[in-house]
C-alpha cells in the first residue's frame, strides 16, 4: 500500500530539510503524545545509518518499530526505512525548490507485508483508501506547518 502528497511551504529548501533533519526536535514532539523514542546509533551528524526503536500502542496494543535512515541527499533526500513485527515500510521525502523563499516538500510512505496476518491489513484498508489519503494528506499539512514553524504551508 502507498501513500503520497505533498506541500508547499513558504520556506527555502535549505531552511526545509534542515526541519527535516532536526530529529531531536521530532523525538520530543513525538513523546509528547506518548511514544517512546529511543536512538540506537552514535553518529554525530544526519546520514545513512542513524536509527531509532519506537515504542507506541495502536489500536490497544503495544509495538515496536525500528527506524533509520537510508539515504540523504541534503538539501532535496530524505530516506527512512521502518520494520516491525509485521510491516516493512520505506519513506521517502523530497524537497523542491519553487522560488528562493518557497519549496515543496513531497512525502511517500510505501507499506509491505511481511506474514500473512500483515497481508490483510491492506486488504482491509483499500476500501478505506480513499478516507486514509485524506488523512494522509491532512496530516501532511499539518506535520509541515509544525516543522517549519511559522511559515505558510498550502495544499496544491
Amino acid at each position: 500500500m502507498k501513500f503520497s502528497s505533498h506541500e508547499d511551504i513558504g520556506a527555502p529548501a535549505q531552511v526545509l530539510f534542515a526541519a527535516l533533519c532536526d530529529h531531536e526536535h521530532f523525538q520530543r514532539t513525538v513523546q509528547q503524545r506518548g511514544v517512546e523514542m529511543r536512538r540506537v546509533d552514535d553518529r554525530p551528524e544526519v546520514g545513512p545509518g542513524m536509527a531509532w526503536v519506537i515504542d507506541f500502542k495502536f489500536r490497544g496494543r503495544a509495538r515496536k518499530l525500528s527506524c533509520s535512515v537510508t539515504e540523504v541527499q541534503a538539501p532535496e533526500r530524505l530516506c527512512l526505512f521502518n520494520e516491525s513485527d509485521g510491516l516493512t515500510g520505506d519513506v521517502v521525502m523530497l524537497v523542491l525548490t519553487l522560488a528562493p523563499n518557497r519549496s515543496r516538500l513531497l512525502v511517500s510512505v510505501g507499506i509491505k507485508p511481511k506474514n500473512l496476518s500483515a497481508r490483510l491489513l491492506p486488504q482491509f484498508n483499500r476500501f478505506e483508501k480513499g478516507s486514509l489519503d485524506r488523512k494522509f494528506k491532512f496530516w501532511l499539512r499539518d506535520w509541515a506547518a509544525k516543522i517549519c514553524g511559522p511559515v505558510q504551508v498550502s495544499s496544491v
